[in-house]
């Protein structure tokens, strides 16, 4: 597979920007991050069934843009916002799940580099360890 120069790749509409911040603070959903994001960044979060009948997530995502300078930052706040969010029952587990697998998968993304440790932990975490089916 042939790499393509970032200085190449496309640089993210305003729009694409929006949602992603949107997104980020659980204003807008993954389809809607998916559509307006369709052709520079998918992803595909599906579980898979292994022969042993346990279940494996299937995380990959492919990105096809210029990486936003500075780009969005994720803070404490994006987590205790999440958070408090599913525990008052706003959002699923899956929905955590899926926004923690994002977050880390997008390089539009760049976590606070005053917290870095601690935020890639949390969600590594709710990435790796809840249940997103």
């Amino acid at each position: 597979m042939k790499l393509t120069p970032e200085s190449e790749l496309p640089s993210l509409t305003r729009h694409q920007l929006e949602v992603l911040r949107k997104f980020a603070l659980f204003e807008s959903s993954a389809d809607e991050l998916a559509s307006a994001l369709a052709g520079v960044f998918e992803f595909n979060l599906a579980a898979t069934e292994t022969p042993a009948g346990s279940r494996t997530p299937a995380r990959c995502a492919s990105t096809r843009f210029r990486v936003p300078e500075p780009g969005i930052v994720i803070t404490r706040e994006h987590i205790q916002n999440a958070l408090e969010r599913r525990r008052f029952d706003l959002i699923t587990e899956r929905n955590l799940v899926v926004w923690a697998t994002v977050l880390l998968m997008n390089d539009a993304y760049a976590l606070d580099p005053g917290d870095e440790d601690l935020i890639a932990e949390w969600l590594n975490d709710i990435s790796l360890n809840l249940d997103a089916s």
